[in-house]
């Protein structure tokens, strides 16, 4: 096993080794779909463990020698959320199992949190225009950072109310990326997954937009495109699985 643990829970490590082996049998089970989420108690405090999917041979290869895992990714970019001031649960701890040399399986440990997504509450979101603002606000705030969420959807932001102030926590990171300076085309194209509701998605673009001070219309003619595309691709792989199951 390949095991890092963040400095400041070094007191962890102990748990954090024997993860491969209780991840099964121990914790709580609070998602099981392709990865699977568990809830621990260790010491009175709560973590949460994501287990990856083991992924296909060619994958597992890559993962081996040329790029790192989801499970380091998710740590690593965690650790640069935090320098840049944009909240995550805490980076603890990731886990890569091998197997004859090569990357089987990946663990990634972070800090437990119960603030509720957006997804929970996008009825209120689209009529409570404070907290509309304050998450359009915050989706600026990410790309000037260069910070662009690989799954950009409302349930992968968390938030809360504190002070009277709306703020906002990302999960699900494993497969964004960072960019010094990002484009008007890079923040667009990071805005076209936030829904499958175009309506929605219109009103954020647009809001965005005008936040940015860029042309509303031709934004959302640009996302909207980048929507098509996908969904053109999505319906072409479709068809391949079609005739060429996976065994």
């Amino acid at each position: 096993m390949n095991i890092t643990v963040n400095p400041d829970y070094i007191r962890l490590k102990c748990f954090v080794e024997n993860i491969p082996a209780s991840f099964e049998h121990a914790g709580e089970l609070i998602y099981d779909k392709r990865n699977k989420v568990r809830v621990f108690e260790v010491d009175g405090e709560k973590l949460v463990v994501k287990r990856y999917k083991v992924p296909l041979f060619f994958q597992r290869v890559a993962y081996t020698c040329l790029r790192p895992s989801k499970a380091k990714r998710a740590y690593l970019f965690a650790l640069t959320l935090e320098s840049l001031d944009i909240m995550t649960p805490k980076p603890i701890a990731y886990v890569e199992v091998t197997r004859c040399g090569i990357f089987r399986q990946g663990y990634f440990v972070s800090s437990f949190t119960d603030h509720p997504s957006l997804k929970e509450y996008r009825e209120q979101l689209l009529y409570d225009p404070v907290l509309f603002d304050a998450y359009v606000g915050f989706l600026v705030e990410m790309h000037d950072k260069g910070f662009m969420h690989g799954d950009q959807n409302l349930s992968n932001i968390l938030f809360w109310k504190e002070d009277d102030t709306y703020r906002f926590e990302v999960i699900d990171i494993n497969r964004s990326h960072f960019i010094l300076k990002p484009t008007h085309e890079d923040c667009l194209k990071n805005l076209m997954r936030i829904s499958r509701d175009r309506d929605f998605s219109r009103k954020v673009v647009e809001r965005y937009a005008e936040m940015r001070k860029w042309d509303k219309s031709s934004s959302v003619d640009f996302v909207f495109k980048q929507i098509d595309k996908y969904e053109r691709k999505r319906k072409m792989r479709k068809v391949y699985h079609k005739i060429f199951p996976k065994k």
